[in-house]
């Protein structure tokens, strides 16, 4: 199990810092009349002071890139040794990784800005300026790739379910569940954000309409075909989950790779169709003769998007190329980025929580005055000797597919809750390599448990079977 998780983390890292260079290094070219998404007049874009923070800021996003290929990389070997320890340290890099992404164009961003008002560099007639193409306006919504397609994705899903509750068994449908919810919510907004750029790609960047009307029709049409992707890519995943459960009745860990796997593709689906799309984008603005530049720097000074004026709450990021960002005048923004905050931070207090137990386990087993207790991990299980109805000594766990419920399993240990396919709900404290295992069981509890002690589990047999 290790071995691949450690070859899909790295893939993923990998990934993940392949997306954020072509998300974020754009802005160190001067495109479309701006540097770092600073409106800079052509005849300064070469003065020293802005070389010197286009320079800085590159060079500083390169090492930033470097250093966390590497760390990213030597952080997966520690799966090899503790994965406890390797998820918290991922988690921790993740974060610091993102926000040092976003950290460091911004700081330059705002330096070129600062820079900007210092010497005065602003085009009052620009300024503010707003710019509507009537005959783009009035084929807002209109697409050559309908959104309607997710709607058969969605009842895909919904009919994966079909065959696993036909065929399979059900002692995996809290997993079930959580996947099926998991896919259900990709396609689903993949299905808003493609309804909403089919209505809100509407563009002005020339004085030729005809011109407008190719490249917003372009970028619909690309960014349409991404959202299809990640939509039919994820419920091919889902739908080799359910087939794969519902016909075999077992959900191995091959399964969740080749799921993982199919994810990572439609992430890739999702990324290819944006890059062609803003190539495309650039080429045919290549041919613009008669360009309209509007300095709207005022509203991005932050780094973020301020504007009271604009009625949108959602708009196309001018920090990161292909994305959309909230405008944070608008107090929906900040409260679905507090929920969104919140959930996220719960979500990490809560594997914290988890895992930390886990990090050095250490079993505990107690017996006084005919109440056993059976702790490690964080997990716990007391046991009436005298409602025991059933003791064994085993070489070896019963085969019986078990699946970890609410606990933890790696090579070296299966700790916590778990539910086996004809032994039901019981709960595990097994070290692998040791023997023998001892299983209890009352008419409501069964447990499985082993020691790294010599004699130990022999010693509690004795006292529990007298």
């Amino acid at each position: 199990m290790e071995i691949m998780m450690f070859i899909i983390f790295i893939v993923t890292n990998l990934f993940i810092i392949l997306c954020m260079q072509f998300a974020y290094t754009h802005a160190y070219k001067y495109e479309n009349g701006m540097y770092l998404n600073v409106h800079i007049p052509s005849s300064h874009k070469e003065d020293a002071e802005v070389t010197e923070i286009v320079t800085t800021g590159k060079r500083k996003m390169k090492h930033f890139q470097i250093a966390n290929v590497i760390i990213s990389i030597a952080i997966c070997f520690i799966v090899f040794f503790n994965i406890a320890v390797f998820v918290l340290l991922y988690i921790i890099w993740m974060f610091a990784y993102i926000f040092g992404i976003i950290h460091i164009p911004n700081s330059s961003h705002r330096k070129m800005y600062a820079l900007k008002i210092q010497n005065g560099w602003i085009i009052e007639t620009q300024r503010k300026k707003v710019y509507i193409d009537t005959r783009v306006s009035a084929e807002a919504g209109a697409t050559t790739v309908s959104y309607k397609w997710h709607a058969l994705f969605l009842i895909t899903e919904l009919a994966a379910y079909i065959p696993y509750f036909m065929l399979g068994d059900t002692h995996y449908n809290i997993l079930m569940i959580s996947l099926f919810l998991c896919s259900v919510l990709v396609s689903t907004l993949s299905l808003v954000f493609h309804a909403f750029i089919n209505k809100s790609e509407r563009h002005v960047y020339s004085m030729d309409s005809k011109l407008n009307l190719i490249v917003n029709n372009t970028m619909k049409k690309y960014k349409s075909i991404a959202m299809l992707l990640l939509s039919g890519l994820n419920a091919v995943a889902w739908i080799y989950v359910t087939l794969y459960t519902g016909i075999t009745g077992i959900l191995p860990a091959s399964s969740y790779y080749v799921y993982i796997f199919i994810q990572l593709i439609a992430v890739l689906g999702f990324i290819v169709p944006i890059y062609m799309g803003l190539n495309r984008k650039k080429e045919l603005l290549s041919a613009n003769t008669s360009p309209i530049d509007v300095d709207d720097d005022e509203y991005w000074k932050t780094g973020y998007y301020y504007n009271p004026d604009d009625k949108h709450i959602l708009i196309e990021n001018r920090m990161q190329s292909g994305n959309y960002t909230f405008n944070y005048a608008k107090k929906g923004a900040w409260i679905f980025t507090g929920i969104t905050g919140a959930i996220i931070a719960g979500c990490i207090i809560l594997v914290f929580v988890c895992m930390l137990p886990l990090i050095n386990i250490q079993e505990k087993i107690t017996l006084t005055n005919n109440n056993l207790t059976i702790s490690a991990g964080g997990y716990t299980s007391e046991i009436d000797v005298n409602d025991i109805t059933e003791l064994k000594l085993l070489d070896e766990l019963p085969d019986d597919s078990f699946l970890r419920t609410n606990g933890a399993s790696t090579d070296s240990y299966d700790i916590g809750r778990y539910k086996g396919r004809t032994l039901g709900k019981c709960s595990l404290y097994v070290f692998d390599g040791y023997a023998p295992i001892l299983m209890i069981k009352t008419d409501d509890t069964l447990v499985f448990v082993n020691s790294k002690e010599d004699g130990e589990i022999e010693r509690l047999y004795g006292e529990l079977d007298k």
